[in-house]
Parts: C-alpha cells; sequence; structure tokens
C-alpha cells in the first residue's frame, strides 16, 4: 500500500455548511414567499447541469425562480443564497494544522456551480489551504460518478492509493471506495481529526 500523499475534501458538508440545498432552498420559499413544490419542480431537472457548469446561475434563477416577475430582485435573492454559506470552523482548524505542515497535497473535490463555487473559495479564502479545486462546475462530470475521481487522480498524477478522499454522503465514499481511493464518510464534522488520524494522516 502506498502512503496517502493526497487528500481530497469535499466542501459542502465537511469544509462549509452546503451552499444550496433543500434546506436552502426551503428556507428561500420562506423568505421570498415562494410555491415550495413548483421550485423543486424547477429545479430538479436542472441542478445537474447546473453543477456541471452547462448553466449560469442567471440562467438557472431564471428557469426557478424568475420565469415570472417578482416583488425582489434577483441580487436580492443571490444574497441570501450567499448568506446560507458558513465555515465549518472544526474543518478550518484541521486544515491550518494540515497546511502547516506541508506534508500532503490538499485539494477539493466537489459539487457545486460556477457562481457559487468562486463565491465560496474567495469568501472564505479557501485558496490558503488548498492547492487545486476540482469542482464538478469545471470538470463537467459530479460525484457520484466515475469521472470526476479518474479526472482529478489524473490531473494530479496521483494513484487512487496514495489519495484519501473526505466525505459526508454515503453514495460518494461508496463511489471513491469502489475507485480505489482511501476513502472517510464524515458523519459528524467534529470527528473529522480522528478519522484523520486512524488514517494514519500526520496532523
Amino acid at each position: 500500500m502506498k502512503k496517502i500523499s493526497t487528500i481530497f475534501f469535499d466542501v459542502g458538508g465537511v469544509c462549509l455548511t452546503n451552499g444550496w440545498d433543500d434546506i436552502s432552498r426551503k428556507k428561500a420559499t420562506i423568505k421570498f414567499s415562494l410555491d415550495y413544490e413548483e421550485m423543486e419542480r424547477r429545479h430538479k431537472p436542472l441542478f445537474k447541469k447546473f453543477e456541471k457548469g452547462k448553466l449560469s446561475l442567471d440562467e438557472y434563477l431564471n428557469k426557478v425562480v424568475f420565469f415570472k416577475e417578482r416583488n425582489f430582485s434577483k441580487s436580492d435573492f443571490i444574497s441570501f443564497m450567499h448568506s446560507q454559506s458558513k465555515v465549518i470552523e472544526t474543518t478550518m482548524i484541521v486544515l491550518k494544522m494540515l497546511n502547516k505542515k506541508k506534508i500532503y497535497h490538499l485539494a477539493t473535490l466537489n459539487n457545486e456551480s460556477r457562481e457559487l463555487n468562486r463565491y465560496r473559495i474567495n469568501k472564505f479564502k479557501l485558496d490558503k489551504y488548498f492547492d487545486c479545486f476540482f469542482s464538478s462546475c469545471y470538470l463537467g462530470t459530479r460525484k457520484p460518478e466515475k469521472e470526476i475521481f479518474y479526472a482529478a487522480t489524473h490531473i494530479l498524477q496521483k494513484d487512487p492509493e496514495e489519495c484519501l478522499f473526505i466525505d459526508d454522503r454515503k453514495e460518494n465514499y461508496t463511489a471513491a471506495t469502489n475507485y480505489g481511493l482511501n476513502t472517510i464518510l464524515l458523519d459528524e464534522p467534529g470527528n473529522l481529526q480522528i478519522k484523520l488520524e486512524e488514517h494514519n494522516i500526520e496532523i
């Protein structure tokens, strides 16, 4: 077994709260007095294209929210979307320690739309910790598709067995394990350091 050289982190649910999940959409319908069921009917056929970078935020919102006149602006709605993102402090502490060690290649491997991904990287200064961002919106493939793991490992010229992947979703964890990556299913962010130490990661 090769020694782990690279650690891939999911973003939503591991480093930050989820950017635009079901909970956030429900909150949006309450705040802006929208019909949740109608919004979900419009969201579901589009979200994969949205996360694969094949649909801009503007195009997505035109189809999901602003298909008719509203009493609020698109910028108001986007500001609300941004406000849903919060840092997970326990992960940031671990990232700071890993970054200081300079032993591992740190990268993200996440599903996220282009504009939201850029906002979250800049807002929370994720480029201080990560060397690379393997986001679905730039790779045109998303977890749990095998192609996203293939792209990330081959771009870095790493064998799967020397990589560790951390995610909070079972389907992504399973797909990464099947691809050959070492994996952590992070059911509780506060357990990250313990889980890493179980894989002999130096912190």
